[in-house]
């Protein structure tokens, strides 16, 4: 029997006494406890206390841990431990263990460093082909242990992770991109993506699999190396790692090459059946801004390359029906990948639900809201209704607050509904609720700087994928067309403004980020924090104006600066922040589109409003 005492609290574990009433209501240890001296002869009973230490719960054990070896409870009931049962505690740490609790235990420390790669590669490739096994044995031998080294040592990952951790993310795009290479008649209902459609490989396969040619399983494997490591990247290191790869193993491993001979990076591209590198441009959907209405601002989704090649990883994971993380700053876009990823699934198999986590949210909370998605199947058995499957979406999963301990107790149950499937019932003490046919999806903000971390046991259940921001070509993209999009001929925008539009875009870009550069976050000055979610709130002012008011060139640029002004000045808390920002503001407009630009702002200030 295994249970997470941090994900409970100290009553709902051992019990509690009604004081008024004197009523006892045992907790889930003690019901689990009064189960082990029920047990028939001979039968053995392993509790497992799996979870964080703190000097709360554990000293109540003590009296359980030394000769007495009997469990005291608040209403006098002493109980005996079963001579058939023992205990394992299976902590991270043992910061917060007393020296009475350490000295009455057996230890066994487990190193990070004692699990290396090599045995979670052996054990994953007992599971596949020969054919597999002759292809990816050596080719993990000569490159992983290498690079792992090298990133370590020389790049920045965004989140902390052990060397098992990306071992793990490998193994696990290859095997959502690799079918079983054995030739097997094929599940009729077992075929489907996620989204509900058959994928294109297995369109092809009809009743049985295609088995992958050496050169096409040699291509996964060097696509799923450059995701394990480079997921975790920023931008800049991400080109170092192309760069290290092309030099260290140019002769083993076949990397891609741009078509036009152009320049680019690994990341560029994909595997497509039947083994060929192609560009992620091939995926990119095209969006059509509306010409005469106005669609709501916030779900627009201009595609661009992050946004596909996220949507394809998180797709080669969830499908297999595991977890995925994305990271990344504010303005990102995690947010709406997710949705817009849980949107597309099929509906007729698929159900999406999605909640945010603060500071306050609780274990209790947690429970609860999973218990209201669920409904019964048989016995303690629940799942989604319908007979469907369910993606629960976590937002923010970093955000629960750390206890005095260092605990993030609310996490502590995501992990144990993850890794055991269900919680215990708070109604009736010690009977499991096994939760069936859920997923779970979750984003946050990179650790670092004030934000948490999540618990690296919680690390474990996902895969990983870092979403960066945008390069500059991408974001001018998306503000092209939702800003050349608004401002189009057929709502009668005059043709000096259509014009003029063009060049403000880049000219906002250069100005944000010229912002962001040197009005850096300071103890004194903490909401400095200008994000790709301030440049699109720039633009979400300048589309909502109408033909009779923006009719001149001055007009625009007048409007360009009043909504820079509101949301980046005045933000600001001292003059001279202002002063800056005003002179960086003229200085760039001069250079990019001319003095007479520059003074039509100086002439006025006015306020432009919806509401009137």
């Amino acid at each position: 029997m295994r249970m997470n005492p941090k994900a409970i609290t100290a009553a709902q574990m051992f019990g509690r006494l009604d004081v008024a009433t004197n009523d006892w209501t045992d907790g889930i240890f003690s019901a689990l406890w009064r189960k082990t001296l029920k047990i028939r002869t001979g039968e053995h009973i392993w509790l497992v206390l799996d979870g964080p230490v703190d000097s709360i719960w554990i000293e109540n054990l003590n009296s359980v841990l030394d000769d007495n070896k009997t469990l005291t409870l608040a209403n006098g009931d002493r109980l005996t431990m079963s001579p058939t049962s023992k205990i394992i505690f299976e902590p991270e740490n043992i910061d917060n263990a007393s020296p009475a609790t350490v000295s009455r235990n057996g230890m066994v420390y487990m190193s990070s460093s004692g699990l290396t790669w090599d045995p979670v590669l052996r054990a994953w490739l007992k599971t596949r082909s020969p054919r597999e096994n002759e292809i990816y044995t050596p080719l993990f031998e000569e490159t992983f242990p290498i690079t792992y080294t090298w990133c370590t040592q020389n790049l920045t990952f965004s989140m902390r992770v052990l060397q098992s951790n990306i071992i793990a993310q490998i193994l696990n795009l290859l095997e959502g991109l690799v079918p079983p290479q054995i030739v097997e008649s094929e599940d009729p209902s077992g075929n489907k993506s996620l989204n509900g459609d058959e994928d294109e490989e297995e369109k092809d396969k009809g009743e049985e699999i295609i088995l992958f040619t050496p050169e096409h399983l040699h291509k996964v494997y060097v696509f799923s190396l450059i995701w394990g490591f480079g997921s975790l990247l920023e931008t800049e290191d991400r080109t170092r790692f192309d760069g290290y790869l092309r030099k260290k193993f140019s002769e083993n491993l076949d990397f891609p090459k741009h078509p036009n001979n152009k320049p680019c990076i690994v990341f560029d591209f994909y595997v497509k059946h039947p083994g060929k590198w192609e560009l992620w441009d091939d995926l990119m959907m095209h969006y059509q801004y509306p010409d005469t209405a106005t669609p709501d601002y916030a779900s627009i989704l201009v595609p661009i390359v992050d946004n596909v090649r996220i949507n394809y990883l998180i797709h080669c994971i969830a499908k297999q029906g595991k977890a995925v993380l994305l990271l990344g700053e504010q303005g990102s876009a995690k947010t709406v990948m997710m949705k817009a990823y849980m949107k597309n699934c099929n509906p007729e198999q698929f159900i999406g639900r999605s909640f945010n986590f603060s500071s306050a949210t609780s274990p209790y909370q947690f429970q609860k809201t999973i218990e209201s998605y669920v409904e019964k199947r048989s016995g303690m058995t629940f799942g989604p209704p319908g007979g469907k499957k369910m993606l629960v979406f976590i937002d923010d999963i970093n955000l629960p607050q750390i206890n005095e301990w260092g605990d993030q107790i609310t996490n502590e149950i995501v992990r144990q509904t993850m890794s055991m499937n269900g919680f215990y019932s708070l109604e009736k003490p010690g009977d499991f609720t096994t939760v069936i046919d859920i997923l779970f999806l979750a984003a946050m903000g990179q650790p670092g700087g004030g934000r948490n971390d999540i618990p690296a046991r919680l690390k474990r259940q996902f895969s990983i994928f870092n979403c960066p921001l945008p390069n500059n070509d991408s974001i001018d993209k998306i503000f092209k067309v939702i800003g050349e999009g608004h401002y189009n001929a057929k709502r009668g925008f005059a043709a000096e403004v259509r014009s003029l539009i063009k060049k403000v875009i880049p000219l906002t870009r250069e100005l944000w980020a010229r912002t962001r550069a040197n009005l850096l976050p300071t103890p004194a000055k903490f909401h400095y924090v200008f994000s790709l979610r301030d440049l699109s709130r720039v633009w979400q002012g300048m589309v909502g104006t109408l033909p009779t008011v923006i009719e001149s060139e001055k007009c625009l640029m007048l409007l360009w600066k009043h909504e820079f002004s509101r949301v980046f000045s005045d933000r600001f808390t001292h003059e001279k922040d202002k002063e800056w920002f005003n002179k960086a503001m003229y200085d760039i407009t001069e250079e990019v589109l001319g003095t007479e630009y520059k003074k039509m702002m100086l002439d006025k200030e006015p306020v432009f409003v919806d509401f009137m």
